[in-house]
């Protein structure tokens, strides 16, 4: 390939990266909304907390998030939880381990980390797993993901960085919550991988080889592959200490 091809392909892929990065943009502003929540609010400072059931009581919440989130079960920290009161609204937003909304749960992204890495600020939808785990679907971070970048950005620049990104945003897998926050106030939480599927779907032999169907590693480790097997496997089912899973 000449100089001159390459020259017009990089051009065509700029391109079409401003063109999506335009069309995302008026997406958000179009699809981002604040409301005035109804119905009952709480949340808590600490894993701990939430396993003892120790919540605090909301009398007010604003969210603000995108439209289709509220109705369907996505990934990405894009929720924001305020009150109208400051000293509040900075708990929520940096000390906060999980909000409730009715039966609805958010779990804070900001001091989770995985392999060091973290999703950076908001809150994501979360639900119960095992006896007192949490599963949430996020944005594919941890030493892989960054290697995949730095790569694209080496390859390409600029332009790969933003291809990049906008392909990382659509990568959503799952990851765990067992475990409280450490010395510096970061959960650690594990990545839903072949193993912990394979741990997770032990006693469904048929859903374990509907898995593994896919036979690319990246895919079959999605969520949108990944959730559907669980919930026919029950791992959402309410779970006590008396029958907690093996793999939790």
């Amino acid at each position: 390939m000449n100089k001159k091809t390459l020259l017009m392909l990089a051009l065509s892929v700029a391109t079409l990266s401003a063109a999506a990065s335009n069309h995302d943009s008026e997406t958000k502003n179009e699809d981002t909304l604040s409301v005035a929540l109804k119905g009952n609010f709480r949340y808590c400072n600490t894993y701990e907390q939430f396993v003892n059931k120790d919540w605090k009581k909301l009398d007010t919440l604003y969210c603000e998030g995108h439209s289709k989130s509220h109705q369907l079960w996505v990934g990405g920290n894009d929720f924001k939880f305020t009150t109208g009161d400051k000293n509040t609204d900075k708990a929520l937003k940096k000390d906060a381990f999980i909000v409730m909304v009715d039966d609805t749960m958010y779990i804070n992204c900001r001091n989770l980390r995985f392999e060091k890495t973290s999703f950076g600020s908001g809150y994501t939808k979360a639900k119960n797993v095992g006896a007192h785990s949490l599963l949430f679907v996020n944005t594919m971070i941890g030493k892989e993901a960054q290697n995949k970048q730095a790569m694209s950005g080496f390859m390409f620049g600029a332009i790969g960085g933003a291809i990049s990104a906008s392909q990382q945003m659509k990568q959503q897998v799952c990851y765990i919550v067992s475990s409280g926050a450490d010395a510096k106030g970061n959960v650690n939480i594990r990545f839903v991988n072949d193993e912990l599927v394979e741990k997770m779907l032990a006693k469904h032999e048929g859903l374990l080889k509907v898995y593994y169907s896919e036979r690319k590693k990246t895919k079959r480790q999605l969520a949108t592959h990944v959730l559907p097997l669980l919930e026919k496997a029950g791992i959402f089912e309410p779970k006590n200490e008396a029958n907690k899973p093996a793999w939790e």
